[in-house]
């Protein structure tokens, strides 16, 4: 009688053990799943996102694209028309007014220069002939030619044999022509470096000023729009960057493109 109690105990822990173990598995099983739809929920709402940024990014080029050709085609006309209706007055006129007619005839010059610079930066010309770094190289030296701040170009390697899509070469050449204007208006730098080089199948793109730099708490709180816009594309073209900054040592952002997305 005694060895029956013994075993309906022990057949008893069992069962409760059998029961308990199941549960621990179904709840384990249970949990994974819910994790498992998570994640795949958050996949899909990173992909969505993803896609919105990119649509909202392709129709900002399409709207630049078009902007600036308007800019280069019709107001720098009517600006060189311009120019030329006051040339044929040049023989009508005294001496004074023939120094007000110069002193205008400069200003349109100037804003010719003006306009065309404004409509190659909406719409860089030759970006999809020439690629990435030549493209570069012009901006830079449209920049160094004005005498507001010097940038030195390098490459670490020979960068001809790196061909990129266009769309990352258009996001890059945004990503760094902003970095110059955030540069310009707010570090009070009088220079800006800009390496390039390959390193491990990575596109590397380096850009350090030597401005009065930022406090990082301060620029992740206070991200503004054009810091925005450069990690926005930068995420679009999944490169990976690193700031380095703090107040009076500088700016310093160090991009990493992968080149096997552009095979």
């Amino acid at each position: 009688m005694i060895d029956n109690v013994y075993l309906l105990v022990f057949y008893g822990m069992l069962l409760l053990f059998v029961i308990i173990a199941a549960f621990l598995l179904f709840y384990i099983r249970n949990q994974n799943m819910v994790w498992k739809q998570r994640r795949e929920l958050q996949e899909t709402q990173i992909i969505q996102q993803k896609e919105l940024l990119n649509a909202v990014i392709d129709s900002q080029e399409i709207e630049r694209k078009r902007i600036g050709q308007d800019l280069h085609d019709e107001i720098g006309g009517t600006l060189s028309a311009i120019k030329l209706m006051l040339n044929s007055l040049k023989n009508k006129l005294n001496e004074q007014q023939e120094e007000v007619l110069t002193d205008a005839k400069e200003l349109i010059d100037k804003m010719i220069v003006d306009v065309r610079h404004i409509s190659h930066d909406l719409s860089p010309p030759g970006l999809a002939v020439f690629g990435l770094f030549t493209t570069i190289e012009a901006f830079v030296n449209l920049i160094n030619n004005t005498g507001q701040i010097k940038i030195s170009l390098a490459h670490e390697n020979d960068l001809e044999e790196v061909e990129l899509p266009e769309k990352t070469s258009l996001a890059l050449f945004r990503v760094l022509t902003q970095l110059v204007d955030n540069t310009l208006k707010h570090a009070n730098a009088s220079e800006i470096k800009m390496l390039f080089g390959v390193r491990e199948a990575n596109l590397s793109i380096v850009y350090q000023d030597n401005g009065k730099g930022f406090d990082m708490e301060v620029l992740n709180q206070r991200s503004g729009i054009g810091m925005q816009n450069i990690q926005s594309r930068l995420q679009m073209i999944n490169a990976k960057y690193q700031i380095e900054t703090s107040l009076g040592s500088g700016f310093k952002v160090d991009i990493n493109y992968p080149l096997h997305l552009s095979e």
